[in-house]
């Protein structure tokens, strides 16, 4: 005999338990790729730079212009979903990601791969605003745990690059071969989405969040908790990404091998961590746990740029991801529990502002690296990972 759904979910309108779970499946798979692209460049920098005759200040530049065109992807991304749905965004953005991938891996021109990346970064933080938005609608009883996973993904395509990078590369394999091979399995990632993400996936939002949505509907103005709360992400965010940019490029000293094994320990790092909070998180006060990772990071990550660079330090960088990896998942839910309804616009802002912490502080070692030195401008990302403590504890106190 066939248990029949429960008329609450049927009457909502939301996709069925298995459905959500197998689009959350799919999500994920896609936000894996979210995570490659994020550190393919960085991870080839020591071959493009030269290919095209960039400097590291010619690489700050691109790292800025991509970092720009993501913050345009996030902050039309979620207006779009509420527009078009997830079902329409969702594969959309990720074949505009796939098709810059592709160009990227054919061109020999500088410009030309300049522009695809500004592509590839637009349909790249789309997809990013659209899935974190998707699974907080999809698990709604379960947000911390869900995005920490989510974000596990994120990490796992981020391990994933700079090991198989160099593998290959060291097999021969042409760098261009990589990029367009990552184009292709995005475009997979879209058609699998187009296949799966529900229709009205907001549905699945419980009873008593019915009034929390009607509030959000009846205001624009951005509470000053998420606007705080923001601030938290944009430090974060700079830090990460000014390691993750600059990781293989600082570590010059050592073989190309051993400073990507510095870059996977790092994502490997925050995966990690992401996945111990998955476990425990829904236990804990996300916004407290964010607050002392943060801080914990900070120090471990000054820590690792003192000490002179040795064999040791691909480890030091590790423990440096380990207490980085569920800020920003841990950060996301708690906005969403607070502003419960509203996951585009929770999930717009943060990822907007990360957009903000990319653009504010890793273009700029670039440049730094030529007056106060490299070591120096890497410290900085020690700072604002401090910040982002400080801040995250800070928001405890604001009011929605």
């Amino acid at each position: 005999m066939t248990t029949p759904e429960p008329a609450s979910a049927i009457e909502a309108g939301g996709p069925e338990p298995d459905r959500a779970l197998r689009a959350g499946l799919v999500a994920g798979a896609a936000y894996v790729m979210v995570g490659w692209r994020a550190l393919l460049v960085p991870s080839l920098i020591r071959l493009v730079a030269p290919a095209f005759g960039q400097t590291d200040a010619g690489m700050g530049t691109y790292y800025l212009v991509t970092a720009l065109a993501y913050g345009v992807g996030a902050l039309f991304g979620g207006r779009f979903i509420r527009r078009f749905g997830a079902r329409v965004i969702l594969p959309a953005a990720a074949l505009l990601m796939a098709t810059g991938l592709v160009i990227q891996g054919f061109t020999g021109a500088w410009l030309v791969f300049a522009l695809c990346g500004l592509v590839v970064s637009v349909g790249a933080s789309s997809a990013d605003v659209g899935i974190q938005a998707l699974t907080l609608d999809l698990f709604p009883q379960a947000r911390g745990r869900a995005l920490n996973l989510l974000h596990v993904a994120y990490g796992a395509g981020a391990l994933a690059a700079p090991l198989m990078l160099a593998a290959l590369v060291s097999l021969g394999i042409p760098w261009q071969w990589l990029m367009t091979g990552s184009g292709i399995a995005v475009g997979i990632a879209a058609v699998a989405m187009a296949l799966t993400v529900p229709a009205n996936p907001a549905a699945t939002l419980p009873d008593t969040d019915a009034a929390a949505v009607e509030a959000a509907v009846r205001t624009r103005r951005l509470p000053l908790f998420l606007l705080v709360m923001a601030v938290s992400i944009v430090c974060y965010v700079a830090a990460e990404a000014g390691v993750s940019d600059w990781l293989v490029r600082y570590l010059a000293v050592l073989p190309i091998a051993q400073a990507s094994l510095a870059l996977a320990l790092f994502w490997g790092g925050i995966a990690v961590g992401r996945l111990v909070f998955a476990r425990i998180g829904n236990r804990l006060d996300p916004q407290r746990s964010a607050s002392a990772l943060g801080v914990a990071g900070g120090l471990l990550l000054a820590v690792a740029i003192v000490v002179p660079v040795s064999g040791v330090t691909p480890f030091l960088f590790g423990a440096v991801g380990l207490a980085f990896g569920p800020i920003f998942p841990l950060v996301v839910a708690a906005a969403g529990a607070r502003m419960p309804g509203e996951s585009a616009t929770v999930t717009g802002t943060l990822v907007f502002s990360a957009v903000i912490g990319a653009v504010l502080y890793p273009p700029a070692i670039g440049f730094l690296s030529a007056s106060v030195g490299l070591q120096a401008a890497m410290f900085g990302t020690a700072l604002l990972a401090l910040a982002c403590g400080a801040t995250a504890w800070a928001a405890r106190r604001v009011g929605v």
